[in-house]
């Protein structure tokens, strides 16, 4: 049944992204044909790029919207009565908005960047695109060896559970909001506001209590007597605090708190959902 939620979802909001998505890319050619006729910047030009600029950023906004709206309409509003009456648990619903809200959010990234590279295509080939690209990853791979495929996969992890996260403490807000009886959209800000507030105080109490205890045993730096420049100073600094050690499991750490914030959001948005919900 999830699958059939994700399908219907995907079907009903993709009539607004993929218009948008072609619209993107359409303005994205016609910068990069205009840019090829001449080499002065006309009001043509600037009228297009304008345009263009608009889209790209209102694609986002749009983005934003329609996950509030989904979520909204489908499960808070007056549809919200329809919505329960199939056999599909609170937590599937949650799920399949999560779901499709993130795969528009990444194709939303994919087709911006798409659109940037046509435009680039006007001062550079695209061959030198990709062996610039090459180079960094080499000089990168250099500095970094294989350890470079774990923050490779540490990133990519990071964005995902972020992504999820971010988009569980909206819903979270929303349906605390919706507990109240009136100014709903109120309640339902002064909720996230307060969630991020009490997730940011926790995200400090655990990461920088460690480093406050970790100053009265590590060296002492200005004792030692060093003839060193600015550079050898901060690298040594580093290393004796073995922040370069520290640094893989720093990023683990805050990947796992943040699953963890989105699972405790995911749990508050499910037990509103199933037993205290106050739809409109």
């Amino acid at each position: 049944m999830l699958g059939k939620l994700i399908k219907y979802e995907i079907k009903a909001t993709s009539r607004i992204f993929l218009p948008l998505y072609l619209v993107l890319i359409l303005f994205a050619v016609i910068n990069y044909f205009m840019a090829l006729g001449s080499g002065n910047f006309t009001l043509p030009k600037f009228i297009t790029l304008t345009l263009y600029i608009l889209i790209l950023v209102g694609m986002f906004v749009v983005s934003f919207i329609v996950m509030l709206q989904r979520f909204y309409k489908n499960l808070l509003s007056e549809e919200g009565y329809l919505m329960f009456t199939l056999p599909v648990q609170p937590w599937k619903h949650i799920i399949c908005k999560l779901i499709v809200s993130s795969i528009w959010t990444i194709l939303s990234v994919i087709i911006a960047v798409i659109s940037i590279l046509i435009i680039a295509l006007q001062e550079v080939a695209l061959t030198d695109i990709f062996n610039e690209i090459s180079k960094i990853w080499s000089m990168m791979y250099q500095a970094l060896g294989n350890k470079i495929y774990l923050y490779v996969i540490q990133f990519v992890t990071g964005a995902i559970v972020s992504l999820a996260t971010s988009t569980l403490i909206i819903y979270a807000a929303m349906a605390i909001g919706h507990l109240s009886n009136n100014h709903k959209i109120l309640a339902s800000i002064g909720s996230y506001l307060g969630l991020y507030t009490l997730s940011q105080i926790v995200a400090s109490i655990i990461f920088l209590l460690p480093l406050f205890q970790s100053q009265n045993t590590h060296y002492n730096i200005n004792d030692m007597n060093l003839q060193l420049t600015g550079n050898q100073y901060a690298n040594l600094y580093i290393n004796i605090m073995g922040f370069r050690q520290m640094l893989p499991r720093f990023m683990w750490g805050a990947i796992a708190l943040s699953a963890v914030f989105g699972a405790a959001y995911f749990i508050i948005t499910d037990q509103i959902l199933n037993k205290r919900l106050n739809l409109e």
